[in-house]
């Protein structure tokens, strides 16, 4: 059985079965050739080795010993934003005989075993071990947001509000705003206060494997303490954590069902228990809506697999068992359209949408380690918002929104979903 941590070496098949065709570069259906690139990372490095394939090649041969390290080699895999766009493009084209995104995982674990992790992202994991978070905010002002309101540890629901959204001061109005709304409604919710730290997401994209595994206990741990039956994430890498890289390392929240914010409260609202009412900024215009890495693509469950190949009639390999291919279409794509229909607001598709989406730049720490490639991604997606009809771009990632934000160079607007629901959501016997 192979796993989604599986060590470079014990992945050798997978990264020497890599044609070099270069459709993980590329959008499997693209609209147009100005926006065909599912790459950032290649769109900056401009050579092969920015792409997945070119990674992979080079883990391929610091495996099989053909090469070491170099400093070129480190700068191209700290381009990368771990996005997965490569995965979604190389499956459609060869399912599971590649799985560059695990490919990619192994390769950044390889680079930290063999110590030649980056500066900036040593800095990272040093942050997150003193104090939770990768920025080094003080742990004592993560619950600053949360002053006045009652919100125990034992709970039904547990919410996570995750590093960006905790301590951004702009936005703990909204935030305030949003769980007010749970707790009228007669939603028994409960936070970790203080106690709430990383979810490992970065952790794991990094190569930590064993700090990310060290993360993931102590938060299951603190999940089983609340007796919560739901937790609530308002953090997109925190539900890629739960779904796709906590079952990669073995752990499971077995009867706890993990919900990103937007799936939660498109829920409540289907079920008759919050309401929300028309937008009084965006009510009526039409915005174009940026599906994020870790929210859209990576909160798909992932599920253990057998790909040992086995040979059969006529010489071709086929995989042992059947299992479904994941191609990224079950992540969580429609709750946030939802939601943002019922506050009378009009949803524009950009080229680049859904399982193909293109990153905005700000995770797998290239924000803080390539900032020009951060920088140049931002401004990619940007322009795609070009023919939509819109200049206003919605993210439900308070991380994806904020980054864009800095980029727009006065052309565009960014917004968080979550200050438009802050303004709308509502218990639902409260009336009009």
């Amino acid at each position: 059985m192979m796993n989604g941590t599986a060590p470079l070496e014990e992945r050798l098949d997978f990264l020497d079965r890599c044609a070099r065709c270069s459709q993980c570069k590329f959008v499997p259906t693209p609209q147009s050739q100005k926006h065909a690139s599912s790459c950032p990372s290649m769109d900056f490095v401009e050579f092969h080795a920015g792409s997945a394939s070119g990674q992979l090649i080079m883990g391929a041969g610091i495996a099989h010993g053909e090469f070491g390290y170099t400093t070129s080699l480190l700068d191209a895999v700290s381009a990368c934003t771990m996005c997965g766009t490569c995965d979604v493009s190389c499956k459609i084209n060869f399912g599971e005989s590649v799985e560059p995104l695990d490919g990619l995982y192994a390769l950044r674990a390889k680079i930290v075993d063999d110590g030649q992790s980056p500066k900036r992202h040593r800095e990272l994991m040093d942050r997150i071990t003193a104090e939770g978070n990768s920025a080094g905010h003080p742990r004592t002002l993560r619950s600053a947001w949360a002053d006045g309101l009652s919100l125990g540890r034992r709970c039904d629901v547990l919410l996570h509000i995750g590093s960006t959204l905790a301590y951004d001061t702009n936005k703990h109005a909204a935030l305030r705003a949003v769980v007010q709304s749970l707790q009228a409604a007669g939603i028994k919710v409960g936070y970790l206060w203080q106690e709430e730290g990383s979810c490992g997401a970065l952790a794991f994209d990094l190569g930590y494997r064993a700090q990310s595994r060290d993360l993931a206990r102590k938060f299951l741990s603190q999940v089983a303490e609340s007796g919560a039956k739901t937790v609530v994430t308002f953090s997109s890498s925190a539900i890629a954590a739960y779904r796709s890289f906590y079952p990669r390392m073995g752990f499971s929240f077995g009867d706890v069902q993990p919900l990103h914010f937007t799936e939660y409260l498109q829920q409540q609202v289907a079920a008759g228990v919050l309401a929300l009412g028309p937008s009084n900024s965006h009510g009526g215009q039409t915005v174009a809506f940026h599906d994020t890495c870790k929210s859209g693509r990576l909160s798909e469950p992932w599920q253990r697999k057998d790909l040992k190949l086995t040979s059969q009639m006529g010489g071709y390999y086929t995989s042992a068992e059947p299992d479904k291919v994941l191609f990224g279409n079950d992540g969580n794509y429609e709750a946030p359209r939802q939601l943002l229909k019922l506050m009378g607001i009009n949803v524009a598709e950009l080229e680049r949408n859904r399982a193909a989406s293109y990153c905005c730049g700000a995770t797998g720490g290239v924000k803080e380690a390539v900032p020009a490639a951060a920088k140049m991604a931002a401004q990619n997606r940007l322009s795609e918002l070009q023919g939509t009809g819109t200049d206003v771009m919605v993210s439900a990632c308070g991380n994806c929104a904020h980054h864009l934000g800095k980029h727009t160079k006065g052309q565009a607007t960014v917004v968080d979903l979550i200050d438009l629901l802050a303004d709308s959501l509502r218990p639902a016997n409260r009336g009009n």
